[in-house]
């Protein structure tokens, strides 16, 4: 036996023992997908009941917001309506008032002018 043939059985032990450490990982690579797949469905399995529950609550949740929308239109409408209402009443009073605080404004200065030349004439008219 010579140096090449000692290459050559070294060089086949360190091929068979690459192999067998291959071998080794892949077993140990394929116990964990095996793992992973088991716990992956496991998951899936709690987790798509959760998503259709999750599913029917957004879907109530947006009938009630629908439903709060159609409150707050009619409030707006209520509230247009009222400053509408306000505005009418406002301006049917307001003329009136406004003569009768013009109407009274010239009493009252009728008055304090017929004062006035009264005090000038010495008490007489």
């Amino acid at each position: 036996m010579d140096a090449s043939d000692a290459w050559r059985i070294a060089l086949a032990i360190f091929l068979i023992l690459t192999g067998v450490g291959i071998t080794y990982a892949l077993v140990r690579l394929g116990g964990l997908f095996s793992t992973a797949d088991t716990s992956l469905k496991q998951t899936m399995g709690e987790v798509v009941p959760m998503l259709g529950k999750a599913s029917t609550t957004i879907d109530h949740v947006n009938d009630e917001l629908e439903k709060v929308g159609h409150i707050t239109d009619s409030a707006v409408d209520a509230a247009d309506s009222l400053d509408s209402s306000v505005r009418t009443i406002n301006s049917v009073l307001g003329t009136p008032a406004r003569a009768v605080s013009g109407v009274s404004a010239g009493i009252s200065q009728a008055f304090q002018s017929f004062r006035g030349k009264r005090g000038q004439r010495g008490g007489v008219v």
